[in-house]
């Protein structure tokens, strides 16, 4: 049993929940208690009990604002395909008013750190996973790479939200990326379009599971492959590694694309962060990870690798 009943709320976001857990047909009349995850930089997460099940999961209440990022119906989509695929953790319980999912909790699995994403096995599994959920059936809505910093540059600047100098070079740069691209095959599959550590679970086999598909879309795949990369700072080795085990026969052209995304995913979150910033009430330094995603942009933009991915993509 967790610390807090029914009827207890003391916050809004508590009230959220309680509100959202009475409308869980099922669970009328069961003996639910709850308590707050202090994790996520978007949404206010929890355990819940149900007592009479002995069971516990894992509840998300949906943040201040984050309809601006989030298309809520293409996120539950993606999070039922996850489960379907044994890729995310499946979801319990769903108050479609709310946005309100509840998931199976996660026995025995743990965040990932930065050294697990690097471990060779854990990688691995990773990429298998990333293979089964681009190989699902499509999702309702279509977001590239390129969409989101389009979309994301606008919002920013429609807030009035701070952003670096050089943000029309960025852009500039990134349409350089779009137009080498532009002739490239390239399939829109379901694709994860976020890759912030913890997001990655594992247990003590080894298994992984990936959860908060909120930012599910349809997308180039090789863009999932350059966040995995960009969030645990991979050398060449370990890139060229995991790549074969995701395809094993990856043309040049692909891999030029990784290397075209890493520094527009920089792009993408730093401009996510300069617009949090803005609207979220959540507690935590937006500005400084915008402006140090905003200098890795800069600065694998400037490498001859990138000069030589846009010949080659």
């Amino acid at each position: 049993m967790l610390e807090n009943k029914m009827n207890s709320a003391r916050s809004a976001a508590e009230r959220s929940l309680e509100a959202s857990l009475a409308k869980i047909v099922d669970w009328q009349g069961l003996t639910i208690t709850y308590t707050r995850v202090n994790a996520g930089y978007t949404n206010f997460n929890y355990l819940v009990h149900v007592a009479e099940q002995d069971r516990t999961y894992f509840a998300k209440v949906v943040g201040p604002n984050t309809d601006v990022f989030i298309n809520r119906k293409v996120a539950y989509e993606a999070a039922v395909l996850s489960g379907e695929c044994g890729v995310g953790p499946k979801i319990a319980q769903y108050v479609a008013e709310d946005d309100f999912e509840v998931y199976d909790f996660l026995d025995g699995f743990r965040n990932c750190t930065i050294t697990d994403m690097l471990d060779p096995q854990i990688g691995a599994r990773v990429m298998r996973a990333y293979a089964k959920i681009h190989a699902g059936a499509p999702l309702s809505a279509t977001k590239t790479g390129f969409d989101q910093i389009r979309e994301h540059a606008t919002q920013v600047r429609e807030a009035g939200a701070d952003c670096p100098p050089d943000l029309d070079d960025l852009m500039v740069r990134m349409e350089r990326a779009e137009i080498a691209l532009a002739g490239a095959e390239m399939a829109l599959v379901p694709c994860f379009n976020d890759c912030y550590v913890t997001n990655y679970m594992v247990n003590d086999n080894n298994d992984v599971r990936i959860i908060d598909w909120e930012y599910g879309a349809n997308n180039d795949p090789w863009w999932d492959l350059a966040s995995y990369f960009f969030e645990c700072f991979a050398d060449d080795d370990t890139r060229r590694r995991l790549v074969r085990v995701y395809k094993a026969d990856a043309s040049a052209g692909e891999q030029a694309r990784i290397t075209l995304y890493t520094p527009l995913v920089c792009l993408k979150w730093g401009l996510w962060a300069s617009l949090q910033s803005s609207i979220s009430s959540i507690e935590f330094d937006y500005l400084k990870y915008a402006d140090i995603l905003f200098m890795r942009a800069r600065y694998l933009m400037g490498l001859d690798a990138w000069g030589r991915a846009l010949e080659v993509a």
